[in-house]
């Protein structure tokens, strides 16, 4: 007689692992899935709430990057995952977006501001910005072209003088473009009241030679693309509604702008400029809400547990880089750690 095949005992752990429990439990295990619905349920609590604020349909979405990584800067290969972000959101009456970031290519910020503009309908449409921590440079910048930038008691924006970097003695430096163009500037009246006075040159001309002039030149480029972008972005959307004369809505922005770029009022590229004072000296269209106000606690929370899951470790030698989120789309970009 043939033999027969002893009947297979079912493996009772197979059968839980393959159960919609096991799956359920397995997802509690997972941090960072956690995380990202606590984040996500906050994005839905901020977008009721700025809804009822603002009696309009509103819908947030995130642009916020790792400080301290030397590739993480606003780039053009931003702009497919800021797309993907916001077409998870599009067609709300009001569009905010929450901006951290150190600054980067201010190429980018126009086509940036037009994406987040199309995606708007309705009578009430407006394009909000919220800086929760740290708007710098050309995110600086983005933010002239909202109708208006909330802030908190510790949010920050700075000045739009456009950073280069340069090798010292081996090293990598970022350093402010409008510091070369004031060397150069500060050299030639130099040399021009010296020879006003019958003073000799020969020093003053060796250092004139030592100067990378089409490399000054590069740069005086980059301070009035700077310019130009902002004055353009102040008078198309942040001072239309209160300026509607063109001729005085143009002065103002070529006034904030030439502000923005002062050294004079801000010495340093990393000088803060808090809310109060982009109100205020600045003339900016920014609404300040107080440490206690519920909606920048609201705020407050989803940026500290962004950043929170922007360090939860990754496999060496990776790290998360910059982090395009909705409460509908999360995408988060990786880089090597150095």
């Amino acid at each position: 007689m043939p033999s027969q095949t002893p009947p297979q005992v079912p493996d009772p752990s197979l059968k839980y692992s393959e159960s919609p429990k096991y799956t359920a439990l397995l997802n509690e295990t997972n941090v960072n899935l956690e995380q990202l619905r606590r984040r996500q349920k906050l994005l839905e609590e901020l977008d009721t709430a700025l809804s009822d604020k603002y009696r309009a349909k509103n819908r947030t979405m995130v642009y916020l990057m790792r400080f301290g990584h030397v590739r993480t800067q606003m780039s053009s290969s931003d702009i497919p995952p800021f797309e993907a972000a916001l077409k998870s959101i599009t067609g709300a009456d009001q569009i905010n977006l929450i901006l951290q970031s150190p600054g980067g290519d201010a190429t980018i910020v126009e086509k940036m501001i037009e994406m987040c503009r199309a995606h708007l309908s309705g009578k009430k449409s407006k394009f909000r910005i919220i800086i929760p921590n740290v708007a710098k440079s050309a995110a600086t910048v983005m933010a002239l072209g909202a109708d208006s930038i909330l802030m908190g008691y510790c949010s920050e924006l700075g000045p739009i003088d456009p950073q280069v970097q340069i090798v010292v003695s081996g090293t990598v430096q970022w350093v402010s473009a409008l510091s070369f163009v004031e060397s150069r500037d500060r050299l030639m009246e130099q040399i021009a009241a010296a020879a006003a006075a019958g003073e000799p040159l020969n020093g003053l001309l060796q250092q004139l030679a030592g100067l990378n002039i089409p490399f000054t030149t590069e740069m005086e480029n980059h301070i009035s693309f700077a310019k130009k972008t902002a004055v353009t972005l102040l008078d198309r959307f942040m001072l239309k509604a209160r300026l509607p004369k063109a001729e005085q809505r143009r002065q103002k922005a070529e006034e904030i702008a030439e502000k923005l770029l002062s050294k004079q009022l801000f010495p340093v590229h990393g000088h803060t400029i808090g809310g109060a004072t982009a109100k205020s000296q600045l003339d900016l269209e920014v609404e300040l809400l107080e440490r206690t106000d519920e909606l920048w606690e609201l705020i407050w929370e989803y940026y500290m547990r962004c950043e929170l899951q922007m360090n939860l470790p990754l496999n060496p030698p990776l790290v998360k880089t910059k982090c395009f989120e909705s409460s509908f789309e999360s995408l988060v970009t990786q880089d090597t750690a150095n």
